[in-house]
Parts: structure tokens; sequence; C-alpha cells
């Protein structure tokens, strides 16, 4: 052999031995050309995976309509009591393969142990969940704490890293632009109206606590045109109804999961109150009251946001939609969404990979 050959062969070799190094330190999850997964959490912490999970923990209702709009809710294994979105979460906690981790709130770090969950996402805005951390991590469980979400942008920054370390970016993508079309078609339809009603958006009425800035509800008011006569308040202040007579806003939108009285009778109620009834909201009929699913809408910065958006803009704009939804919503709010884009439907399957295709819209 000459010496050519021979100097050609050693080449090759080193060529391939190069490579090898390079696939083992670039490929720790075990050849397979995917790599690890890795993201800095909303606490500032890089979490990893080295392989898709598939026995993951939610402690939150926001974060549990998250995983199944990407499409792997069947690799759920604990939820919070509160989760009961979409109808299979409800299924699944009948039939036992979902178990609880007790109340969004009031976690049991022992449930959440005990669940042997192999990813737990807790919210940020909740200092329960906060609390577990670090006995979570010292039990070498692997945990990603998520921003509550107080605008869109929070929520699709939860939504991509959710996706990225759960090994479903694409899915997330996918999502993330289909709901930000559909938010455009609807910021589209009312982009030429001039004078944007005032409203207040109350969570409860006696006493009143409503919506001020930086709540996800307010984002959602900005993208229905919608002016808050208590854009000067932050979070969720209680006001007095004489305050909110000096205000006086066109609509009173109330969101309630759990009424008093049927939502006809509450109304019925503020239209006889001395005091209520002097509201033009009241004296106009602009009074509407949102209750179970649509109640749940307009408290869960998640994938059904955009259907907050919409209901929000049929109610303050009726003309341009030329539609009168009724002033009590309840689970029947999907009822009322338009064909104008595509509402959020949640794949069965894990290997369901494009969700945009399989999003569903119900028009009336």
């Amino acid at each position: 052999m000459d010496k050519k050959a021979v100097i050609a062969i050693v080449l090759v070799v080193a060529l391939v031995v190069v490579g090898t190094i390079m696939v083992l330190e670039t490929d720790p999850s075990g050849g397979d050309g995917e790599g690890a997964a890795s993201v800095i959490d909303a606490n500032g912490r890089t979490v990893v995976t080295e392989e898709a999970p598939m026995r993951i923990v939610s402690c939150s209702p926001s974060l549990t309509e998250i995983v199944y709009a990407l499409g792997i809710g069947d690799r759920l294994v604990a939820v919070t009591d509160y989760c009961d979105w979409p109808e299979d979460v409800n299924a699944r906690k009948t039939d036992g393969s979902l178990v609880s981790v007790g109340g969004y709130f009031t976690p049991s770090v022992e449930a959440v142990i005990s669940a042997d969950g192999d990813l737990i996402l807790l919210d940020k805005g909740v200092q329960a969940q906060l609390d577990m951390l670090s006995q979570l991590e010292n039990g070498g469980l692997n945990v990603i704490v998520l921003e509550k979400g107080a605008t869109f942008d929070e929520v699709y920054e939860a939504m991509g890293m959710i996706g990225e370390i759960c090994w479903v970016k694409e899915e997330a993508e996918d999502l993330i632009e289909s709901m930000n079309q559909r938010l455009a078609g609807i910021e589209e339809a009312i982009g030429d109206v001039q004078d944007a009603p005032t409203m207040t958006f109350a969570v409860w009425l006696d006493p009143i606590y409503l919506s001020g800035n930086d709540t996800f509800t307010a984002d959602v008011i900005a993208h229905s045109r919608g002016d808050n006569v208590y854009s000067n308040l932050t979070g969720w202040p209680e006001v007095s109804v004489e305050s909110l007579l000096e205000t006086d806003p066109d609509y009173l939108i109330v969101s309630m999961m759990y009424l008093s009285s049927p939502g006809e009778e509450i109304i019925s109620s503020l239209e006889n109150d001395t005091i209520w009834s002097e509201l033009s909201a009241v004296q106009n009929g602009r009074v509407y009251i949102m209750t179970g699913q649509a109640d749940n809408v307009f408290c869960r910065p998640g994938p059904r946001m955009v259907d907050a958006v919409e209901i929000m803009a049929l109610i303050l704009h009726p003309g341009v939609f030329n539609v009168s939804l009724p002033h009590v919503i309840s689970n029947d709010y999907v009822d009322w969404l338009s064909a104008e884009g595509p509402s959020v439907a949640y794949p069965a399957s894990a290997e369901a990979t494009e969700v945009a295709a399989v999003m569903q819209v119900k028009f009336e």
C-alpha cells in the first residue's frame, strides 16, 4: 500500500472518530438525533428533559388546558380539583386515570410527590405552589414554573415553554399561530369602531370586586376595544356601588363561577334595587353574567383566551357582528363563537402533529 493510500485511510478514520465524538457530545438523549430539551423557566431556573416527559402533573387549570391544547393531554397523571376542561379531564377523573393534587390555591405536596410525575407544572402566580418548589426539588422531581399569564404574550411564552420542554415545539408554534390569526380577525372586524364603549368587569357584586390594570382580563378588554372605567386601579380592587355610579359604565360584565341565584334573578334584583337601578348599564339592559365554562374562559389565561376576546367583542359591539347575546352565558358560550377563525379543539392523541388542521369551528 503506498503512502498516499495510508494517509487517506488515516484521515477517514479520524473523521469518523471526530463525528462520533460530536454526536455523543450533542445528543445526550441516547442517539435518536433529537437531543435534550432545555428552557429557563419563570423562576430563572434551568429545566432539562432528556426525553419527552410522559407523566405530567399540572397544578393549574390553565396549564392543564394548555397541555391538552398541545395534544398531549393523555400524558397527564394528576391535576387539581378545579381542572375541568376539556371534558376528557372529568371523564378521566371519574375512571381514576387522573388523580387530584388538591386545590389550585391549596395543593398537597404529598399528593404531587405520590403522583410520580416526570414533569411538574407550577403556576408562579400562586404562592402555595411556589412554597412546594424546594421540597419537590429535594425529592428529585423535575419541576418547571410558568408565568400566571397577565397578558397574551405571557400566555404564549408559557405555551412555547411547555411545548419545548415536552418535546412538542411545533405543536406549540401552530397553536400560538392559530390563536394569533383568530385574534387578528376579531381585531380587524372592530378596527373601524370610533368610540370604545365604557365598561366594568366584575368578579363579585357584594362586595364589588372588579378588574383594574395588570390583569389578564384587562388585556382581554383592550383587545375587545372596551374602555375599562377602572383602568386607573391595579389588580382586583374592591369598590363601592357609589363609586360605580360615579363612573357609570355603558356595560357591566359579571363573571362568577358560583352564583347565589340564577343569573336572570340577579339581573332582575339589580333592576329593582334603589341604588343599582340608577346605573346606566342596568337601565339600558347591558348587564351580562358569565358562569360555568363561560366564567372559566374569562379567568383562565390559556388556549381559550381568544374565546374571551370574541365573547366580549360581541357584547360590546353588537352592531358590528349583527348579533345579540343572551344576558346570562354558561357552558353554551361556544354556540356564539363565529366562523371567522378556529376555536381551540383538543387532539386526543399525543401523536397529533397538526394542531391547526384539527381546530374546530362552531357557528350559529
